[in-house]
């Protein structure tokens, strides 16, 4: 059973740039915490050493109080779903057999619904073949697909890296209410620029030079803070581009 993941000193560094300098984060079990930050500042660095893609160059990575490198079954506990998740050239069904061999039919269906895939489902069914990398389907129905293979693997920890990329404004809503109830009693590690999905944690992270820079609930920053200020240069894109589509 999962109840803590840290991150004690850790140092990473490619072609001499540190991309994480000492950089120290907590996550206690049924957590929401959203990490923030500018592009280029460590987020996706962050979830790869979670996933031991790579390993931190000094510092530890521990779980459980034990070092991750040593923990067993890691990817039972673990669930991600990310802007590039992986469609297989084979069935809609098989894909997500991937996650749980044993679902049923009608478990597939639901976890389907709850991805924002009703319509999706009306028009095809189990045995539908995807395509090589899902290019029969569009980008947001990939991500919405992933999304239910995450729901039919019930994970302890899941880390969710924009997981709303290419997802239709009009399902958005319902699907971050699915996701919302998904996770309650989990922990959960997001990254995200959209408001919206920002919802779904309780407390937020702000990633800068490669350490985490402020840490907590969002009534408790000063509007001064670097998470207030770049909520507020985010709003301000977002009503750039509807004045822009208006006109």
């Amino acid at each position: 059973m999962f109840e803590k993941l840290e991150f004690i000193n850790v140092t990473f560094e490619y072609e001499g740039r540190k991309i994480l300098n000492n950089f120290n984060l907590e996550i206690n079990r049924s957590e929401k915490l959203a990490i923030v930050g500018s592009s280029g500042e460590g987020k996706t660095t962050l979830i790869r050493l979670i996933l031991k893609y790579i390993t931190p160059h000094s510092g530890k990575i521990m779980v459980n109080e034990k070092p991750l490198s040593e923990f067993k079954n890691w990817y039972k506990i673990l669930g991600v779903l990310s802007q590039r998740a992986h469609i297989f050239n084979r069935s809609l069904r098989d894909n997500l057999l991937i996650a749980n061999p044993v679902a049923t039919d009608k478990e597939m269906h639901e976890a389907l619904e709850k991805a924002g895939l009703k319509k999706f489902i009306k028009t095809r069914t189990l045995d539908t073949i995807l395509g090589s990398d899902g290019s029969y389907i569009s980008g947001g129905e990939r991500t919405r697909i992933a999304l239910a293979r995450l729901l039919l693997r019930n994970p302890e920890l899941i880390i969710l890296d924009e997981p709303l990329e290419g997802v239709d404004k009009l399902v958005e809503k319902e699907v971050i209410e699915n996701i919302k109830e998904f996770v309650k009693d989990k922990t959960l590690i997001l990254i995200s620029h959209r408001f919206s999905i920002l919802s779904l944690t309780d407390e937020f992270a702000v990633l800068e030079n490669g350490k985490i820079v402020e840490k907590g609930k969002y009534h408790e920053h000063s509007n001064e803070s670097l998470l207030k200020q770049f909520f507020r240069a985010e709003q301000e894109l977002t009503e750039k581009f509807r004045e822009d589509d208006v006109l």
